[in-house]
């Protein structure tokens, strides 16, 4: 039979010493008498690495088979509970390695995590070996009915909508006619220091890099290059579905076969000195290849003072690069 208590984070296996024993933690649970115990993850495909101090859910199930094919129960652990409602840190304070408790596999546990000795603790706020607490990790705004995920460190995956009229301390950085359109934003960091349980919001401007997906919804971008090309929306005036990624630097890399760009209208190339729609692009530059092969061909010629010039030595060069180009038109 299956009981459920809490229990408290004392170490946290990190190593794969033991191929038994990973992601296992130690933990001090409400039936404890000064004695850790030994817990296990209850998903073993999405895992929550939790911070010593910090509290667990814990639910006695079945475990693995012993000797003799008799089976007995073990402990498992759900995600740290929300104590500090801090998306950073909800470790309690002194929740780790209290004065007193003696476990028989502390030192073995802390060793194999790398966390201090836990009876020689240097301060009380002790996350673990490896961490760095931070103060300046603000909480993402909810809006009702949204789905987050959320990370240690100001990144963030938002499945949402465009809610209106809500009565939040922030409202969203983008707009649409239609509220109940979906949209999808995973955003990694932010240019500017959130506070603790403060909430900030995603702003494709300032966050550090961040993927769009959008449906109906005009997204505040102010691009490197102002100039996008003749007849381009920019993002912020656009409300069809679209696909934005934006960041410092964007790299697609193919290590085995193409990188393939596929535009129904062109395909835009924005630098600081140039705006070069590809398809206009090629058009101008077949015509210039094919005026060339016309004067190398003697089909159009140059006048002189003793007559027309007469075919170039290099036209069959010239009518190859055309013929190139050409197989390229769709």
């Amino acid at each position: 039979m299956s009981s459920i208590q809490s229990g408290t984070i004392q170490a946290i296996t990190l190593r794969d010493d033991d191929p038994n024993e990973v992601y296992s933690i130690q933990v001090l649970s409400e039936r404890a008498t000064g004695n850790f115990e030994t817990a296990y993850p209850l998903d073993a495909n999405i895992k929550r690495i939790p911070l010593l101090g910090e509290s667990v859910i814990l639910i006695s199930a079945l475990g693995p088979e012993a000797s003799g094919g008799s089976r007995r129960n073990i402990q498992y652990y759900l995600q740290p509970t929300s104590v500090q409602n801090n998306v950073h840190n909800n470790a309690l304070p002194k929740g780790a390695n209290p004065v007193g408790a003696v476990s028989a596999q502390g030192s073995i546990s802390s060793a194999v995590a790398g966390n201090p000795n836990i009876t020689k603790r240097d301060s009380d706020s002790d996350l673990g070996t490896g961490f760095v607490e931070r103060t300046d990790v603000g909480s993402l705004q909810p809006f009702l009915g949204d789905v987050l995920i959320e990370g240690r460190f100001g990144h963030s995956l938002r499945f949402g909508y465009t809610p209106e009229g809500t009565n939040t301390t922030k409202t969203p950085e983008w707009s649409s006619s239609n509220p109940d359109d979906p949209i999808t934003i995973l955003s990694n960091g932010r240019k500017e220091p959130g506070e603790f349980n403060k909430f900030i919001i995603e702003t494709a401007d300032d966050d550090l890099s961040s993927i769009y997906l959008t449906s109906s919804q005009k997204i505040k971008l102010t691009t490197s290059q102002t100039n996008l090309g003749l007849g381009v929306d920019a993002q912020s005036q656009f409300d069809k579905p679209s696909v934005i990624i934006t960041s410092d630097r964007v790299l697609l890399d193919s290590k085995k076969d193409y990188v393939i760009l596929s535009g129904k209208k062109d395909i835009i190339n924005a630098t600081p000195n140039w705006a070069m729609e590809m398809d206009k692009m090629f058009t101008i530059l077949e015509g210039l290849i094919q005026q060339l092969a016309d004067l190398t061909a003697g089909t159009a010629t140059f006048a002189t003072g003793v007559g027309p010039t007469g075919p170039a030595t290099n036209v069959a060069q010239v009518q190859q690069l055309l013929t190139e180009l050409k197989q390229m038109a769709q």
